[in-house]
């Protein structure tokens, strides 16, 4: 397994990875315009891959403060640290870049606890759970 920055031939693969983890949670995948033009909404893509399949993404959108987005890992892959390696990466990338990231999750995606590991406080609650990690 490793993880490297996306590709424009990864975009097929990105977008099947990420309707499968949406619809295993929510049972719905609207709204994914912004893998469309992944170079364009993402300062940063990472994919993580093995045997040429996509098996986890992270973006990093600029808001100023870097906003992760799309961390996703394919269900029978998941508990294996692949998630924690593409936090990794991005954090130092962010590092060079940001004081703070933020992100937001889900009650019922249940990686409020994963992202406190990494280090990452809640800090607002509405439909989604907001989090942030001061660099």
């Amino acid at each position: 397994m490793k993880i490297r920055e996306y590709k424009d031939e990864d975009k097929e693969k990105v977008k099947k990875l990420v309707k499968e983890v949406l619809m295993e949670i929510f049972n719905s995948a609207s709204n994914l315009k912004d893998l469309n033009n992944i170079k364009e909404e993402y300062e940063k893509f990472f994919v993580a891959e093995e045997n040429g399949e996509i098996i986890g993404t992270l973006g990093i959108k600029n808001e100023g403060d870097a906003r992760i987005s799309r961390m996703y890992v394919k269900k029978e892959k998941r508990g294996k640290g692949i998630g924690k390696k593409l936090m990794e990466k991005a954090i130092r990338y962010c590092k060079k870049k940001f004081k703070r990231i933020f992100l937001t999750t889900y009650i019922q995606m249940n990686s409020k606890d994963f992202y406190e590991k990494i280090g990452f406080k809640e800090y607002k609650r509405d439909e989604r759970i907001w989090m942030e990690l001061i660099l």
